[in-house]
């Protein structure tokens, strides 16, 4: 197969990258090593015990991020407007809870806790942002289960190799090699995983190759618990849902209720990748729901579902060093050296490539934006 564009990754930069090309009448193709596009967006559907909650697409919940700021993040509120997707704020009304001491009660603040700017979320979850822009891409230009090996540069085409499973026969698990031919390669996936599972001819510059692998990956450290309800019952008692924790597991939690009005309560586990693994998913989320009983109430001990997401287990999201998360928002863009990998085709999108929104969904699309502008430019 040959064309013009290949695009590394179907997550949301890779996808929009995909819509520019899209929208500027270039060939191209996307391949995304999951069985599934959106990257480390991704949203689950919660039941509950009452099914008469409108939509059931409405009930998801976002297992990757979910909150934008539309004074901050101009192109992804841009975006939603376009795919005409509703919104909602962060419910944040009513008291604050502070769990210090697993002994006694949480300490309540009636003054509450309300983020300036508001936080906004999605109908649906982060995925319907997805799915919109997915539906506006040829289906035969994305290939699922498509990770690529190497990446071969000859005259002026990239030779890219990818592994392609095979999973249609029951029980077993068939990967085939299949080559691209490309005048220009995107690569929108975290710059960290780059350095660590594509082969490059000739080798990426040591500089920048380095500058690579000490890229942290956004968030790839980290778990998330949800813990489902048939309502939200800590609003009838005055309380916003979110709390802090120095006792664990949970160590921020929010109310992450659907806005179909399933009731939900997450939180990010305050708890290392290493020990996540040698604890187990299930004393975890054990752990967890006891701790939303001696913070939320009784009513939290029977939630009617639990789900926990651990992504630094995600092949295709986090290397093993990524297992301790940065102490603070990294500083994120590309090196200054990145002409070099251009002139050869070779460009790079993804959140961790943006320089001024490094890390968050807006950010994924001004890399997109940016890689899409200099290789159309360069071509």
């Amino acid at each position: 197969m040959k064309t013009d564009f290949i695009i590394v990754g179907a997550g949301l930069s890779g996808l929009y990258a995909a819509l520019q090309l899209e929208k500027l009448g270039k060939d191209y193709v996307i391949v995304e090593g999951r069985d599934r596009v959106g990257g480390r967006i991704y949203s689950e559907s919660v039941t509950t015990l009452k099914s008469t909650h409108n939509d059931a697409s409405l009930n998801r919940v976002d297992m990757g991020p979910s909150w934008f700021w539309p004074s901050m993040h101009p192109r992804i509120t841009q975006l939603i407007d376009d795919l005409l997707l509703p919104v909602f704020p962060q419910y944040a009304e009513g008291a604050y809870m502070f769990d210090n001491d697993p002994t006694t009660p949480a300490t309540r603040y009636e003054a509450g806790l309300v983020g300036s700017p508001i936080s906004m979320r999605v109908a649906g979850g982060m995925q319907t942002v997805i799915d919109g822009v997915k539906k506006q891409l040829p289906a035969h230009k994305v290939y699922l289960q498509s990770t690529v090996k190497n990446v071969v540069k000859t005259g002026v085409y990239s030779h890219v190799t990818l592994a392609m499973n095979d999973d249609k026969q029951v029980g077993e698990m068939h990967t085939t090699d299949m080559q691209i031919i490309a005048k220009n390669v995107i690569f929108a996936m975290p710059l960290r995983l780059i350095a660590e599972s594509v082969q490059f001819q000739p080798a990426l510059p040591v500089a920048i190759e380095k500058a690579f692998a000490s890229t942290p990956t956004w968030m790839a450290a980290h778990a998330k618990f949800f813990a489902v309800y048939d309502k939200p019952f800590w609003r009838n008692n005055g309380l916003s849902g979110s709390a802090s924790s120095r006792v664990g597991p949970l160590v921020d939690i929010h109310d992450a209720s659907t806005f179909g009005g399933v009731g939900v309560l997450f939180g990010f586990v305050g708890i290392d990748a290493t020990t996540r693994i040698s604890a187990g998913d299930e004393l975890i989320k054990s752990m967890a729901v006891s701790q939303l009983a001696r913070i939320f109430g009784e009513q939290a001990a029977s939630p009617i579902d639990v789900k926990l997401v651990d992504w630094s287990q995600q092949a295709f999201t986090a290397t093993t060093t990524d297992q301790m998360a940065p102490a603070s928002h990294p500083s994120y863009g590309l090196p200054r050296n990145i002409s070099a990998l251009n002139d050869l085709g070779w460009y790079f999108a993804g959140t961790e490539a943006a320089v001024e929104n490094g890390g968050y969904i807006e950010g994924a699309l001004e890399a997109a934006e940016e890689a899409v502008r200099i290789s159309v430019l360069d071509n």
